[in-house]
This record gives C-alpha cells, sequence and structure tokens, in this order.
C-alpha cells in the first residue's frame, strides 16, 4: 500500500478539538480523509480509492504519530512544514498480516511476487498478472512445467522454447590483480550475489530424427547481477575511476554493513544450438553466445540497526556491453543447469578492478 503522510503544524495551534471529513482530492478525483487539529493543524492521508482508505484501520497510527514527534523533537530546523515518508508495513497491527507485505517466494508451487497491490503468479496454471482483485494480464494455456519437467511425448521442438526463469548466483569468473585495487574490498559474498532471469526463447528446427533433435534456439532476456560485498565496503565513482571505501557515519567513522550491493540490469540477445534426446536421463545440451546492453546501475547500502536504505544511482564506469559464453544441460524431471560466462571486462579499462562476471543456477521454467 502506498500512502502519504503530509503534516503540517501551525506555530500557533488552536484547540484540540477534532474533527473529519472526507473528500474528493482535486488530483484525479482521488480519495483522501482530512482531520483538522484547531485552526491550523492538519492531518491528510490520501489513498487511490475507497478500498485503500479502508486499509488504514489495519494500522496503528499513535505509533506512526509518536515516531513523527520524535523526529520532530530530533530537528534543529525552525520551521512550520516538515514531510515525511515512511513505510507503512512497521505500523502493522498485527505484524503477521502477510497480505500487506511484499514477497518473492519461488517453490516446487511456482513464483509468486507481490509488490504493493501488485500480484504475479507463475505456476503449471499459466501466467497470471493481478492488479488488486483485477486480472489485468494472463495466459491459461500456458504449461511450461507441463512441458520442461513431465514430457509424455516426442514432440514440438526444443525443450527451451517459452518463457524462462533463471535464478542463481553471480561471482567473479576472473579476478585479475590491478594496480590500485586490493581485492579484499570488493569481494562479493557466495551466497549473497544473485542472478536473476526473465526472458522468452524462439526456436527453429534443424535436423529432427526419431530420439534426438538439433535446433537453433534464440531468446531475449532481461538479468540482474546483483553484486553483495563481502565487508562495510561499498562502491563510489570518482573522477578518475571507482573506489570501494568504508562505509561510514557522520562523524567518519566506520559503520558496520546489513547489506551493500551494486546492481546492474542489461536486456540481452542470445543464440544457443540445442541437442535435445527424446529418452535419456539427460533431455538436452545446448551451448551458445549472447550480448547485451546495460540498462542502468545503482548501489544499495543498509546499515546495521535502521531500516533506511541508500541509493547511489551512476554508471560506475561500468561497460555498456556485455557479451560472453552460456551453456546449459537439462535433466529430465528436474530444473534445467545453466552457466554464463563474461568474456568483457566489468569496468572499463583503467577505470575499476579487472573482473569478469560469471553466473550459474537453475531455469525454473
Amino acid at each position: 500500500m502506498a500512502m502519504l503522510v503530509l503534516l503540517a503544524i501551525g506555530a500557533h495551534a488552536g484547540s484540540l478539538k477534532s474533527n473529519a471529513e472526507r473528500v474528493r482530492s482535486e488530483a484525479g478525483d482521488k480519495d483522501s480523509i482530512i482531520v483538522t487539529f484547531g485552526h491550523k493543524t492538519r492531518l491528510i492521508i490520501y489513498g487511490e480509492n475507497r478500498q485503500e482508505l479502508e486499509k488504514i484501520m489495519k494500522y496503528d497510527l499513535n505509533a506512526l504519530l509518536k515516531d513523527l514527534k520524535v523526529r520532530l523533537d530530533s530537528t534543529q530546523a525552525d520551521t512550520t512544514f516538515l514531510r515525511e515518508e515512511f513505510n507503512g508495513n512497521k505500523y502493522l497491527k498485527d505484524p503477521t498480516d502477510a497480505s500487506e507485505k511484499d514477497y518473492v517466494r519461488i517453490g516446487l508451487r511456482g513464483i509468486h511476487i507481490k509488490d504493493g497491490d501488485t500480484r504475479v503468479s507463475i505456476d503449471g496454471n499459466g501466467v497470471e498478472v493481478k492488479d488488486g482483485e483485477e486480472v489485468v494480464a494472463s495466459d491459461s494455456t500456458y504449461r511450461r512445467i507441463g512441458k520442461r519437467f513431465h514430457r509424455k511425448s516426442w514432440g514440438g521442438s526444443s525443450p527451451r522454447k517459452g518463457f524462462n526463469v533463471a535464478f542463481g548466483l553471480n561471482t567473479y569468473g576472473t579476478n585479475e590483480a590491478t594496480p590500485g585495487f586490493n581485492k579484499d574490498d570488493y569481494d562479493l559474498k557466495p551466497f549473497g550475489s544473485r542472478y536473476v532471469s526473465l526472458g522468452y526463447v524462439a526456436s527453429a528446427n534443424v535436423v529432427r530424427g526419431k530420439n534426438a533433435r538439433f535446433t537453433l534456439d534464440f531468446g531475449v532476456d532481461f538479468s540482474w547481477y546483483n553484486m553483495m560485498y563481502d565487508g562495510n565496503n561499498t562502491i563510489i565513482k570518482t573522477e578518475d575511476g571507482v573506489e570501494f571505501p568504508l562505509v561510514t557515519d557522520d562523524n567518519n567513522q566506520e559503520v558496520e554493513v546489513r547489506k551493500s550491493k551494486l546492481v546492474v540490469p542489461y536486456v540481452n540477445l542470445s543464440v544457443m544450438p540445442t541437442l535435445s534426446f527424446s529418452r535419456s536421463f539427460i533431455s538436452y545440451i545446448s551451448a551458445g553466445a549472447y550480448g547485451g546492453y546495460r540498462l542502468g546501475s545503482y548501489t544499495k547500502v543498509r546499515k546495521v540497526g535502521t531500516k533506511d536504505v541508500d541509493h547511489d544511482r551512476r554508471n560506475f564506469y561500468i561497460e555498456d556491453l556485455r557479451y560472453g559464453l552460456a551453456a546449459e544441460i537439462g535433466i529430465r524431471n528436474f530444473p534445467d543447469f545453466f552457466v554464463n560466462y563474461d568474456l568483457n571486462y566489468l569496468f572499463e579499462a583503467n577505470r575499476g578492478p579487472s573482473v569478469r562476471m560469471l553466473s550459474f543456477g537453475v531455469r525454473l521454467f
């Protein structure tokens, strides 16, 4: 739920006699609630619709206002206007109310994602996207799991054809000694550095036999490198290149971080010759090449003891183009394994450490 709480505090507030009125927002006929305290103090709660406003009953507004008072007491500014943005989930009366929490769940029953009111489900029944209770997109004829894991007939084309979701880890495939850089400063957490890919594969038959088939697969996908640093370091951009300093507080003292990572998304194209088998424990073997273009990059730092997250959106001298070699192996009745190795260096020459990325994991669909 997205909620904006705007509190305008008058310098001379009147009595605490309060009353409430429900009004239409002038911007787009949206719903809002205005609570007035005296003549110069107002609490405005804005929602996309009536249902959103009703969700406010699940939250402890007293706790929210107490936190706001703490922030007011801590500010040194002498102002009559303050704008604050809060993560509303921390004020739920029932912390176990999963309906209000965002999540990503990956398991044998498929992939289920919730981001605000948007829900995405990918399972044996197909792909379904909901906005609230309204279905905005679906594919009821989609049967990717059945085709991949429980093949009953020898037909169609490549087993890689169709919608694909890949999940795994990424690390440095090559980490060469680079003058001016200490490898310990940018070392990655093994299980915190994750790789995610969403895409589609089209296939063309080249040779089709009774028990084997050779196809040429063409794919397009969006992928993300999540490089989580193993320590209290982060990455910053300077005029000469990148650096990996320790995260510090306002007094320039080192602080412990709960999460510090660099995220780099790409859009990619791939060509993968694939050899598949009809009655073998190995359902297919595929190898080929890919190329991608960087869509952006940013850092995400969260210090221990706080829920605040700092972002820094820069290019960090990361190469715009990505290209490399890929391989996959399919095992019947089991997720397929993949490995990608970038042939290009992650950073521009003389701007960062000489590292190439390696990602590996499983294709869930």
